[in-house]
């Protein structure tokens, strides 16, 4: 997946300068804004396809490795596309998504996307899944968004996992349509249509008439109604800012003009990401990429070329199927070295670019493609500020007392519960807390585990 510089910053309307201090400073902010962006895919990987063990590393044994003193043999294969990154990457080996295991028995798709992003237990209706608290993209778009853009966006590829929840019951849907995407960041910003720019009067006309209803009514229905004020107010704020914002959006919709095959979108989407982090649209952003094409990554000619039930159900009995679903894990290690790309090339105004004040997190619905959630393979880029970046972590797993599935088709002892990254994240991003989803996890025999914290140093 090649990355043309010169034609992106072209159609972004830049060329030495960013275009990210015009809306920040119109704010008056002083401070370099964080953004975070979390990226989610599907069926795992195949750990010995992903996991390293330079200079005779084994798993036995807690470690630390410096990346930056590597060469690009000694990264794995599903990695190696990102080891021109590797002085920003943290890849965290030994992870287990225990809770998820604990949770209701069943569902071990829907179970992980949830778990992964909220660190919560399931809410079950009977039929279908939903988070009970919210995904740390919310938490964190609640501690850093302007009043006046968007909290957050959220974009989906083929058919991407709902990851994003704003509270019980509360799932936020996908965008997956580029030119869609670009109305929303950007049609307010470009519209020349005065009836879409007038939407903020026909607000102010609402809230006025709001304000005289609610002299006549009851206390409990004034509170009632004050909520969805609050909402409409929020609306207006947004609808105004977006309206104004002092970005030059000449260009940016030749970003959206790719609709057609997964990697098309997928590069639409991440230069409007891009786009929308360069302009301060938004500050926090979730992709999801949903199921590959076999032909995407290279095994189209194996078996009935079905990704899912082909290779990603089939590693632990078929060693094509297992080397399938590290090409699998490589092809999304491409695409986020892309969207590094992308970010490194935007100039930041306070120096460096727009990647030295970016923490991307990229993590999955599962362990691996047997459903299993032991050997949970996540990695972070960026975040410098508050990582130790340039580093492979690895904790020996089966560290946890709690019986986890595996794909050997026993159990084993479970890693280190992945709540701990979720806390170390929206720690990075302002939130102070110990704690994302539950804080104490109890195994069947009875041990109880706090998951309070962020991630301990190996060792």
């Amino acid at each position: 997946m090649r990355f043309n510089r010169r034609q992106f910053l072209s159609a972004m309307g830049l060329g030495t300068a960013g275009i990210a201090a015009s809306g920040r400073h119109a704010l008056g902010a002083s401070e370099v804004p964080k953004r975070l962006i979390i990226l989610s895919t599907s069926h795992g990987t195949v750990y010995e396809g992903w996991k390293m063990r330079p200079r005779g590393r084994t798993g036995e044994q807690p470690f630390h490795e410096d990346l930056t003193g590597l060469s690009s043999s000694d990264f794995s294969r599903a990695l190696e596309p990102l080891f021109p990154h590797r002085s920003r990457l943290q890849v965290l080996d030994g992870l287990s998504m225990t809770s998820a295991e604990l949770d209701l028995a069943g569902y071990r798709h829907e179970k992980g996307w949830l778990h992964a992003w909220t660190g919560a237990w399931v809410y079950f209706t009977g039929s279908d899944l939903f988070s009970t608290q919210p995904s740390i993209d919310q938490l964190v778009a609640a501690q850093i968004a302007r009043p006046d853009r968007l909290p957050s966006l959220e974009l989906g590829v083929a058919g991407g996992r709902p990851i994003c929840h704003a509270g019980q019951a509360q799932q936020l849907p996908l965008e997956e349509d580029p030119r869609r995407a670009w109305d929303r960041l950007f049609g307010l910003a470009s519209a020349s249509d005065p009836l879409v720019r007038a939407q903020g009067s026909v607000l102010d006309f609402a809230l006025e008439e709001f304000r005289q209803t609610t002299q006549r009514m009851r206390t409990i229905d004034r509170e009632r109604l004050a909520v969805h004020f609050d909402l409409v107010r929020q609306l207006e704020q947004r609808i105004t800012g977006l309206s104004n914002a002092a970005c030059d959006v000449a260009g940016i919709d030749q970003l959206a003009s790719s609709s057609e095959g997964y990697d098309m979108v997928w590069q639409a989407m991440a230069e409007l990401s891009a786009a929308a982090l360069s302009c301060d649209h938004t500050r926090v952003i979730s992709l999801s990429l949903g199921d590959l094409a076999s032909d995407d990554f290279g095994w189209g000619w194996y078996l009935s070329g079905d990704a899912h039930n082909d290779f990603a159900h089939r590693i632990a009995e078929d060693r094509q199927a297992a080397d399938a679903m590290t090409d699998y894990t490589r092809k999304h290690a491409e695409q986020l070295a892309y969207l590094v790309d992308l970010l490194e090339a935007v100039p930041d105004p306070d120096g460096g670019s727009l990647m030295d004040h970016t923490l991307i997190v990229w993590g999955g619905e599962l362990g691996n493609g047997w459903h299993a959630y032991d050997q949970y393979c996540a990695l972070t880029v960026g975040g410098g500020w508050h990582f130790d970046a340039g580093q492979y972590r690895h904790w020996p797993t089966q560290g946890t007392p709690v019986e986890m599935l595996s794909a050997s088709g026993g159990t084993v002892m479970s890693g280190l519960p992945h709540q701990h990254l979720l806390v170390d994240v929206v720690n990075a991003m302002g939130v102070e807390t110990d704690h994302v989803g539950v804080h104490t996890l109890e195994s069947k025999s009875g041990d109880r585990i706090s998951v309070r914290g962020g991630l301990p140093e190996p060792g």
